[in-house]
């Protein structure tokens, strides 16, 4: 079966690299910040909630038409019942237009800077290609006509901008930060104790949290007041270049995990918030 660029590319375990520069770009948002400020229990729980989005991904990407349909339905009906006041004092909602589609923008740009920066790098063409397909993903989920931009070039200039004007410090991002790197909470996986869980877990929670910090660059971790010296930076460096480095040999279970991420958590999607 010929499969997308989207699921070929989008499950490279090294781009759980990535991961915390698509979180930064999310909370560094308003009313995404005050969504989770709100809502969320990333605190009390960091890896539930970053294996929930690892299952709606997994879903939108590699689920069963009536899974995806169920997913992206389950979805809409949460973010329906998030809202409140953000930290500015204005009403927000969950399911406004210009947040709502921010996210999912911001996963596209994780995955293709995850990519130049972790594992094979796209080319031109293969950007756009790839953001077609992501805002064919995107109308399933109810992002509109013209939220996003429609090519992949237009998209960098929307994302700069949005870091640029819209994207702001908030107390979120200290927390977030400190939370990536002592996460503890629930295990992933039914069979797997916490406490067995929290033993690779505390210590992937902090490599998973300097690779974010590295990834988001230095613009967006001025304005989110992140120290980074040039220790960090070569030791990012080295990191990165091996990542790079592994291309060649890297089996394909590896380059395309999430179906077996899927396969593994069935237990605990069947269970989610996103199930049929």
């Amino acid at each position: 079966m010929t499969r997308t660029l989207v699921e070929r590319r989008a499950s490279d375990l090294r781009l759980l690299g990535a991961a915390g520069y698509a979180l930064a770009l999310q909370i560094g948002h308003p009313t995404v910040a005050a969504g989770v400020r709100d809502h969320s229990n990333f605190t009390v729980d960091p890896w539930g909630r970053f294996f929930g989005t690892v299952d709606f991904v997994n879903l939108l990407v590699y689920g069963s038409p009536e899974q995806t349909a169920a997913a992206t339905r389950n979805l809409r009906a949460m973010h329906a019942r998030i809202r409140g006041t953000d930290a500015h004092g204005q009403k927000y909602s969950a399911l406004e237009p210009h947040a709502y589609a921010w996210v999912h923008a911001t996963l596209a740009e994780a995955l293709v800077r995850g990519h130049r920066i972790f594992g094979s790098p796209f080319t031109r063409d293969e950007k756009e290609q790839f953001w077609r397909e992501w805002l064919e993903l995107g109308h399933l989920l109810g992002v509109r006509d013209g939220d996003l931009p429609p090519t992949w070039s237009e998209l960098q200039v929307y994302v700069q901008h949005t870091i640029e004007h819209v994207l702001e410090y908030n107390e979120l991002v200290d927390v977030v930060q400190n939370t990536a790197s002592h996460a503890t909470g629930g295990s992933p996986l039914r069979w797997l104790p916490p406490r067995a869980w929290a033993m690779a877990g505390v210590p992937l929670g902090r490599y998973v949290a300097f690779l974010g910090r590295g990834t988001m660059g230095r613009e967006l971790r001025a304005k989110y007041r992140i120290a980074w010296g040039p220790r960090q930076q070569r030791t990012f460096a080295a990191i990165a270049a091996a990542h790079r480095a592994s291309s060649p040999v890297l089996p394909p279970v590896l380059r395309h995990v999430g179906p077996t991420i899927l396969r593994a958590r069935r237990r605990e999607v069947l269970a989610g918030p996103f199930a049929a």
